[in-house]
């Protein structure tokens, strides 16, 4: 699952909606807007191995699976980076991804609970981390954060988030594969 961290953008639902061990109260960041479509550097085909995600003006289809922008997921912009907000069903809170452009790649990011991420962010906001369980058999923990507009910006210009090792080359209308891998033939 390492290696497909970089397709979190695209199969955010699908692929770490699980058990986000990091959630938001609100969409981040918060008090901006929604962005309507996705934007069109990002639109496209992107090919890994089988799979395979369209990326549409406003849809993100893999498989059999459609998610829509405004219905699924949230996008938003802060600090030159696209910020993806998923809600999560079992908790009723947000889940977050970040997509940081560099040129013509992307790099995605998110928000993992290791215990430097945590005391920086009791540090910053002036509601410290609060740990949750979620509701059902069987829950899980996970941490709840409520920072302000000026204070996730802080988290994104510092780094705060995970990123993925990986780069993506952009769409741009076309089809790419992650670097290093061939495009399947049809």
């Amino acid at each position: 699952m390492k290696q497909m961290r970089w397709a979190l953008f695209l199969a955010a639902g699908a692929l770490v909606s699980c058990n986000p061990k990091v959630q938001f109260s609100e969409p981040m960041p918060p008090a901006r807007f929604n962005l309507p479509n996705i934007p069109k550097a990002y639109r496209g085909v992107i090919e890994d191995d089988d799979t395979r995600w369209q990326i549409g003006k406003d849809t993100i289809i893999m498989g059999e699976e459609v998610m829509v922008n405004g219905e699924d997921f949230l996008l938003r912009r802060m600090a030159g980076h696209l910020v993806m907000s998923q809600p999560v069903v079992k908790t009723g809170q947000w889940e977050v991804v970040v997509i940081k452009r560099e040129g013509d790649f992307m790099r995605t990011g998110w928000f993992d609970d290791d215990d430097d991420f945590i005391r920086k962010a009791g540090i910053l906001l002036d509601v410290p981390p609060a740990e949750r369980k979620s509701n059902g058999t069987p829950g899980y923990s996970y941490y709840l954060l409520s920072p302000s507009a000026k204070a996730f910006k802080e988290m994104l210009k510092g780094g705060w988030y995970e990123a993925n090792d990986e780069v993506v080359p952009l769409p741009r209308g076309g089809t790419v594969t992650p670097l290093g891998r061939t495009p399947q033939s049809n």
